[in-house]
């Protein structure tokens, strides 16, 4: 896709999709470093251990403030990119 459309720059910001085991569309999250945090949720959810679940909190900015789950209900995490 051309991001110079009639000589305009398209602005983009990155959102974190969080998918949970029990909710079906993922969670949208903005956050201010989305690489860093994906990659902070990617290594909680390798390292979730079902006999003892754990509480996961982060603050976001946006309509979604604050997520909080536990790491096992974790089931994937994506990077979106998508204008702003």
């Amino acid at each position: 896709m051309n991001p110079n459309i009639q000589g305009q720059q398209i602005q983009t910001r990155k959102a974190l999709l969080v998918f949970l085991k029990v909710v079906a569309p993922p969670l949208v999250f903005y956050v201010d470093n989305p690489d860093e945090t994906y990659l902070e949720i990617r290594n909680i959810m390798a390292n979730a251990k079902p006999q003892m679940p754990k509480i996961i909190e982060r603050l976001g900015k946006g309509p979604l403030k604050k997520l909080a789950v536990f790491d096992t209900q974790i089931a994937g995490v994506a990077i979106q990119e998508e204008p702003a």
